[in-house]
């Protein structure tokens, strides 16, 4: 039987909760006697994306827009977007020495051409686009986070799920 959560806590769900960086975010949170965490996972029986297949493209697109819309009828107060820094760098028309910041996306057109990343990229930029128009009409807090590079240890050496 599970001990009951403290009189204060806070639910807090981590999207990709078996991925690297939200493996240390569960991991942190779960060091708080505060928190509650509802974690999603990857189907593990299922194949990883291809990067060649324009699937991934759509898969994000939805993938973003199911989590805000449970979020958004849940009643949550703010929902934090890990995304990519593929999702704002990727524009030959951004003014050269400015800072990427929430008006910067990447185009759309650069992404096709760059045939190899192409889907990954298009498909971070859509669905942060997204995200963001969701929650415009919606009026939910939005924060992104678009890393460039994340590297280290693992949060956890096996996962079992």
């Amino acid at each position: 039987m599970e001990a009951p959560p403290p009189a204060t806590s806070s639910t807090v769900c981590v999207t990709g909760a078996g991925g690297f960086l939200a493996s240390w975010l569960v991991k942190l949170l779960l060091s708080k006697d505060h928190y509650v965490i509802n974690g999603t996972v990857r189907d593990l029986g299922k194949k990883t994306f291809d990067f060649i297949s324009v699937d991934i493209i759509a898969t994000a697109v939805t993938g973003t827009l199911n989590v805000l819309r449970a979020s958004h009828e849940a009643k949550v107060k703010r929902v934090v977007v890990v995304s990519s820094v593929v999702a704002v760098f990727n524009n030959p028309n951004w003014p050269t020495g400015e800072p990427f910041n929430e008006d910067s996306w990447s185009d759309e057109e650069t992404c096709r051409k760059n045939e190899e990343w192409y889907p990954y990229y298009l498909s971070k930029t859509l669905a942060e686009r997204e995200a963001f128009e969701y929650a415009a009409k919606t009026g939910m807090d939005i924060v992104t986070i678009c890393p460039a590079l994340i590297m280290g240890p693992l949060a956890y050496s096996t996962y079992k799920y």
